[in-house]
């Protein structure tokens, strides 16, 4: 009987049961991905023609309270999205440096239109998964 506790209590500080050291860095969550559903489409402007734009986004980050938090407030994400995404013209979307500002700003339009700021800031990334524009 002593043999098994013995046994025990070493398996429990080999496996974890030891005290972690306060100055290492905390482990860092895996990434997590929430699609935004719809795909937003918009009007875009080239010099009178009629042309739109067609996107799919993720958003990532490492806490799924965000997601939540995107979920509660979609239709005020929306809106700045596609007001946002309905001010580029045609040329500028045809341009790959464009198309990573827009992601950029598109990071921080989620952000801002989020009313818990320091969870919207967990958002770590936007990923455009899919991109059409005619």
């Amino acid at each position: 009987m002593l043999a098994a506790a013995l046994a025990g209590g070493g398996a429990w500080f080999v496996l974890g049961g030891q005290q972690t050291d306060p100055d290492a860095p905390a482990a860092i969550k895996p990434a997590l991905y929430h699609k935004l559903d719809p795909a937003f489409v918009v009007n875009v402007d080239d010099r009178g023609a009629l042309r739109y734009l067609q996107v799919e986004l993720q958003v990532m980050a490492r806490d799924p309270a965000v997601f939540t938090l995107i979920d509660q407030h979609g239709p005020a994400v929306r809106d700045a999205l596609l007001d946002l995404f309905g001010r580029r013209a045609y040329a500028e979307l045809m341009q790959p440096e464009a198309r990573d500002a827009l992601r950029t700003d598109a990071l921080e339009t989620i952000r801002t239109s989020l009313p818990d700021a320091a969870l919207a800031a967990g958002i770590e990334a936007v990923y455009f998964t899919s991109f059409v524009v005619q």
